[in-house]
């Protein structure tokens, strides 16, 4: 059986839970030395590149998309189409921050001063990407404002 076509709320309804699940696992985690506990950390960055690349699938939905494709995809839409229809955001360099995230999910090896550094770049992406949406989709903020204050 071939599954129907997501839908934007499909998506945003993925981050949400993505987000939440790494604010749970990064309060648990801080409680901890970073190089003790780099695994959960790993795991909080894996879970925000995840709602991130959600946000952007929502987006392309909402712009007629219909073959999201791979990481890659989302990155050309980001930071070309995206980014010239709103040249006064940082969603370059935000993508940049997420990227990141990804990653350390993969090479368990990332400074604890850089993860801080990603993980709020990677909220201000997912807050500018969120402002993007129509009223009624968007995230509520303190599904992602705690990334704001990771250090």
């Amino acid at each position: 059986m071939v599954m129907a076509e997501t839908v934007p709320h499909d998506h945003l309804q993925a981050a949400q839970r993505r987000l939440n699940n790494a604010s749970d696992t990064y309060r648990r985690a801080r409680r901890r030395l970073y190089e003790e506990a780099f695994l959960e950390f790993a795991d909080v960055a894996m879970l925000v590149w995840s709602a991130g690349v959600d946000v952007a699938s929502a987006l392309m939905r909402l712009d007629g998309r219909s073959n999201l494709g791979t990481s890659s995809r989302r990155w050309r839409f980001i930071t070309g189409i995206l980014h010239t229809a709103h040249p006064e955001k940082e969603l370059r360099t935000g993508w940049g921050y997420l990227a990141r995230l990804h990653n350390f999910q993969h090479n368990l090896d990332m400074p604890q001063v850089q993860f801080e550094i990603d993980c709020r770049g990677s909220g201000r992406l997912i807050a500018e990407l969120n402002e993007l949406l129509p009223e009624g989709l968007r995230l509520p903020p303190d599904n992602y404002d705690w990334l704001l204050h990771v250090s």
